[in-house]
Parts: structure tokens; C-alpha cells; sequence
């Protein structure tokens, strides 16, 4: 952010752990497994790794207890889709799939007899939220 590197964005039950290298993320992780606490850790089986950059690079190999984490070309983070290319393309075809979704899910109410104040109103709350 504003060209300062966060190495750890954290929501209720989600971490993102962010580093420059190879070295510096499984350092990161280490220290992650090293201070957990109430015994708790980390899910090898729920926990990814994916390297975001524009030029294609060479593999990764993280470990956390002994076990190597799986690398993904994509994933869903906290709604969005984070591709390792860099690129918003798929996200944004990926929401244009899920308006349409839900233009359709209410069809029946646009075609209705509703003022057309009414019908945009439901459309910026129902298909411009998703999209």
C-alpha cells in the first residue's frame, strides 16, 4: 500500500501472508506456526500458496510442519478472485457472470408493474452490488 510492503493482511478468519522472496515468506510462516497460540495450527490442507507476478517464474516450495503447502494459479480472497498473472480479467468477467445471475434471479419483478424509480432502486441493490 502507497509503496510500503504489508507482509500480513489479516480479516476475522483469514490471513494473507505477502513477501518479496521465497526465503522471506517461509520465514514468515515459521514465525506464524512458532506463535500460535490456545495450541492452535496451521491447516496445510486449507493453506495455498501462489506466486503473483507478470513474468513467469520458477517454483516455490513452502513447507509448514514438514509439509509442503500446494501452489494455485488463482484463488478466491475475501470475495475477489487473485490471480497469480496480476490480472483483474477473470475477476471481472467473474462479476459480470454473478450480476447477470442475479438480474436474472429477479426478472420477474423488472417485468412487473413497478415504477420505473423502483425497478433502478432494486437493480443498483440487487445486480450493481455483485457486479
Amino acid at each position: 500500500m502507497g509503496g510500503v510492503l504489508i507482509p500480513a493482511i489479516r480479516s476475522a478468519d483469514d490471513q494473507a501472508m505477502v513477501s518479496h522472496t521465497v526465503r522471506g515468506l517461509q520465514v514468515i510462516m515459521d514465525a506464524l506456526q512458532d506463535t500460535s497460540e490456545y495450541n492452535m495450527r496451521i491447516n496445510t490442507k486449507k493453506t495455498k500458496i501462489m506466486r503473483m507476478s507478470t513474468v513467469e517464474g520458477k517454483t516455490m516450495k513452502i513447507t509448514v510442519s514438514g509439509q509442503n503447502l500446494a501452489r494455485v494459479k488463482q484463488l478466491c480472497y475475501l470475495g475477489s478472485l487473485v490471480t497469480e498473472d496480476c490480472s483483474s480479467c477473470h475477476e471481472v468477467r467473474r462479476r459480470i457472470v454473478l450480476g447477470k445471475e442475479a438480474f436474472s434471479k429477479k426478472s420477474d419483478l423488472m417485468r412487473g408493474y413497478l415504477s420505473l424509480y423502483l425497478k433502478k432502486r432494486m437493480l443498483k441493490a440487487f445486480v450493481w452490488s455483485v457486479a
